[in-house]
């Protein structure tokens, strides 16, 4: 495990365990709180692997981390807001921040589209992968202590790749700059719960996948999710959680062989530690 998932870890646990408040018992409502808002901050574990084509159709399979220089690791904010208008739905929004960059000097030659970098030359790299979240969840099972049932989920990744060649290594001034954009939909459906553990404290749970295709766009993915949230009183809670996407988005060209066509494959591991708010 990395060690700032380590440390991250150790100081939720410490935090959580160390509180002592004197909150009201809420042994029958913390399931069913009608609003949610979470805030927190996520220790992101990322890999990537990218081809860009270009209008010939060819383009280097690159690993962003090794050939790039981009870091595995990255500390990043997280929102979300859930909303439950009935005892058995619930809607989830949020937005996990996910921007990196990196220089490296190129150990071998790599095409991007339609430019082709030479080994020895000296990179500087953007990468935004965000992702935006939409959840549905229907309990099919809807009892005091626990929550069983489906969940649906939808978003999309607006990916931005950067690429700028520098004048020399270590350096600032720019020769050239190659920028791609994608807003990479997906889809998932899966099951979830919900367990209340006492007065204070309760375990949840999303496991979904899917694999669609739309227009040009085909997509696979897996989401995870575990956390725990502990209610320091009626309006506030501390969330320690720990959730996976693992995304393949493949493009195919359009006819005008404009923007964004190729593959990227996309695994993310994140710890998170947050505030939750209950209005």
């Amino acid at each position: 495990m990395y060690p700032s998932i380590r440390w991250s870890i150790g100081v939720a646990v410490v935090t959580l365990l160390g509180v002592t408040p004197q909150a009201r018992a809420q042994s029958t409502s913390r399931l069913y709180d009608k609003w949610q808002i979470d805030v927190s901050g996520s220790v992101l574990v990322m890999g990537t692997d990218i081809r860009v084509d270009g209008e010939d159709g060819n383009g280097t399979q690159i690993d962003g981390e090794d050939v790039l220089g981009l870091s595995r690791e990255k500390i990043q904010p997280r929102v979300s807001a859930r909303w439950r208008p009935g005892r058995r739905h619930e809607i989830e929004l949020g937005y996990q921040f996910a921007r990196r960059t990196g220089e490296k000097t190129l150990d071998r030659d790599v095409t991007i589209g339609d430019s082709t970098y030479a080994v020895g030359l000296d990179l500087k790299t953007t990468f935004r992968t965000d992702q935006v979240f939409l959840a549905y969840r229907f309990a099919i099972r809807a009892r005091e202590r626990t929550q069983l049932g489906v969940g649906v989920g939808a978003g999309f990744f607006p990916f931005k790749l950067e690429v700028e060649r520098l004048l020399s290594a270590g350096g600032s001034e720019v020769t050239s700059r190659n920028e791609r954009t994608l807003t990479g939909p997906f889809g998932s459906i899966g099951v979830y719960g919900r367990f209340l553990l006492g007065d204070r404290w309760y375990l949840e749970s999303d496991l979904r996948g899917i694999a669609i295709q739309i227009d040009r766009i085909e997509a696979s993915v897996v989401e995870g999710n575990l956390a725990g949230r502990y209610f320091l009183s009626d309006k506030w809670a501390m969330e320690l959680g720990y959730g996976l996407s693992a995304v393949t988005i493949t493009v195919d060209p359009p006819e005008d062989r404009r923007g964004f066509f190729g593959k990227v494959e996309y695994p993310v591991h994140h710890v998170r530690l947050g505030v939750v708010l209950t209005p």
